[in-house]
């Protein structure tokens, strides 16, 4: 088992997310300016909706957004703090079946959930839900595939003490075939 660098701030995961380390992802392109750049270039045809996100923690986000929207953010109030946010495709809401945070506590695996279909951060404040134990690892093989699972438990081997951000959809999705989960963020609890 390999155990990595603790993830530090909300900057330091962005970039390690970009990278890949933490596995299944929504697509996502390093800055406003490279999405519209990439989209200029032909290197994706821009359709369906985007996520344009905070590298603050906590920081304000914008979902749903037309390819005409992140246009007009990156002209108005992103213009002089471009390096501040990044764009992702936005994932299928309406397919979740469970999205939460996870983390292994004194009592087993601690999950914090919703089953809302919505983006987490909305999904979450609707409804929120506690399962411990034998509990929350049944709600996980129940919802995770078996290949997120098996990569869930991965990232928490490899980041003790940190607590795993994800979504589970109805259908595989996401930068890494046959998962149908996307681990949102890793960090330090």
């Amino acid at each position: 088992m390999n155990i990595f660098d603790p993830v530090r701030s909300k900057t330091d995961f962005v970039k390690r997310y970009q990278a890949g380390e933490f596995g299944n992802a929504s697509p996502t392109w390093h800055s406003p300016m490279k999405f519209l750049i990439e989209s200029e270039e032909g290197k994706f045809i821009p359709s369906g909706y985007y996520h344009v996100r905070n590298r603050i923690r906590a920081g304000e986000t914008y979902y749903n957004q037309t390819f005409e929207d992140v246009n007009r953010l990156i002209n108005g109030p992103l213009r002089r703090v471009d390096s501040d946010w990044y764009v992702s495709a936005m994932a299928p809401t309406e397919k979740t079946l469970l999205q939460g945070e996870v983390q292994r506590s004194s009592q087993g695996l601690y999950l914090l959930y919703s089953q809302v279909r919505k983006p987490m951060r909305d999904a979450l404040r609707d409804d929120t839900r506690v399962a411990v134990g034998l509990s929350a690892k049944l709600l996980l093989d129940r919802y995770l595939n078996a290949r997120s699972r098996e990569w869930l438990e991965y990232l928490l081997d490899s980041y003790p003490d940190h607590i795993v951000e994800f979504s589970a959809y109805e259908r595989c999705w996401g930068t890494v075939p046959g998962h149908n989960t996307v681990f949102w963020e890793c960090r330090l609890y």
